[in-house]
């Protein structure tokens, strides 16, 4: 099977939806399936890029774009600012490839997908990646609604975010809940932990690690917040890259609870959530799922996680905790399990089993499922 992928973000920009691409375009070769991505340069992460790639069955083509204002747009400017590459560059890519199926990724995406799917009459699959709390009337309302009933499936990462497309008319025998999945070979409890754990210059320190984009939304305002509440012992190691760079730069001349990483390798992450005692989730939005939880639970890391959007689906309290995110109750949180290492040895011991019953690879079969 030919399939177009198009997505607004992909590797090298930094974020989980960019690894479950990469995980689900990975899949796809492995079972002999051709993929063209279509996608932008980085437009968050300042990184090296091709703008095409091509190797057996796979093209990739980052269209150039302006960098650096993915942030700093909301709203219909942020749509505005990354629909015209995509929208212009589709029907050329659509004509060159000639794919059996278009599987578009979020709502920028998803238009795009689905008005060129049925100017060439094509099969399009639409992803959600995350809960949007669509507006109860208006006409964005009416907009994203148009998009979700002229795709032939549409895909999405929880039963919440199901349950949200679901109330905007779409027939529920369209909607199809996937789950994301890792490389349980790649992420996996790491044998050498203590050695990893000196060599990243950790010790005897109780480590709580974060990784994802730095942006408020991600919780790191409460997570900084937190650190002044802590034990000197304890350390709030934050990996990613992001607007709020240098508030953390600061923060961590500050305290000692605070250390910033940087942008940590895919490679390497294993390592970092082996090492760390904990792994936490601190989102205050509406989170689509947090793949980050997923790769920790893998490696045998306890998590806790914020009790917004569908992390509650993604873990429960056999593998970490589930928080009202607030600095109070982050220390709080970390400060119980700091002090209670039988009960936190007793999660991280369930969590690799947790992670090999539901994130295997074997789910990447719903989405090719969708695309017949």
């Amino acid at each position: 099977m030919k399939i177009l992928q198009l997505t607004v973000h992909y590797d090298p920009n930094v974020g989980g939806v960019e690894t479950h691409l990469s995980d689900l375009v990975r899949g796809l070769l492995k079972r002999n399936h051709t993929v063209f991505v279509l996608t932008y340069r980085p437009l968050v992460a300042k990184t090296p890029y091709q703008t095409i790639e091509q190797s057996n069955n796979l093209t990739i083509f980052r269209i150039p774009w302006i960098r650096g204002l993915f942030y700093t747009f909301k709203g219909p400017l942020q749509f505005l600012y990354t629909v015209p590459g995509l929208f212009f560059v589709t029907p050329f890519a659509i004509l060159l490839f000639n794919p059996d199926v278009i599987h578009a990724h979020g709502i920028v995406a998803g238009f795009v997908g689905v008005f060129w799917a049925k100017a060439f009459n094509k099969r399009v699959v639409v992803s959600t990646h995350s809960l949007y709390e669509f507006p109860k009337t208006g006409l964005y309302r009416r907009f994203v609604t148009g998009i979700f009933r002229r795709a032939d499936e549409v895909l999405t990462l929880s039963k919440q975010s199901k349950k949200e497309i679901e109330s905007l008319g779409i027939k529920s025998n369209k909607i199809t809940v996937f789950t994301y999945w890792v490389d349980l070979m790649k992420f996996k409890v790491q044998s050498e932990k203590f050695k990893v754990r000196e060599k990243l210059g950790w010790g005897k320190k109780f480590v709580v690690f974060f990784v994802g984009r730095l942006v408020p939304e991600k919780g790191i305002p409460e997570l900084l917040g937190a650190a002044n509440q802590l034990d000197k012992n304890i350390v709030i190691a934050i990996a990613g890259s992001g607007p709020m760079d240098e508030e953390i730069k600061n923060k961590e001349q500050k305290t000692k609870n605070i250390e910033f990483l940087g942008k940590v390798s895919q490679d390497k992450l294993p390592d970092y959530y082996s090492a760390a005692d904990m792994v936490i989730v601190p989102s205050t939005h509406e989170e689509g799922f947090g793949r980050v939880i997923i790769e920790s639970l893998a490696c045998g890391t306890p998590v806790i996680g914020s009790n917004r959007g569908a992390i509650p689906e993604a873990m429960d309290k056999t593998v970490g905790e589930l928080i009202t995110v607030s600095p109070e109750n982050i220390a709080k949180a970390i400060m119980y399990y700091s002090t209670h290492p039988k009960e936190l040895k007793k999660k991280s011991e369930n969590a690799r089993k947790f992670a090999e019953k539901r994130y295997g690879e074997k789910n990447i079969e719903t989405i090719i499922k969708a695309y017949n």
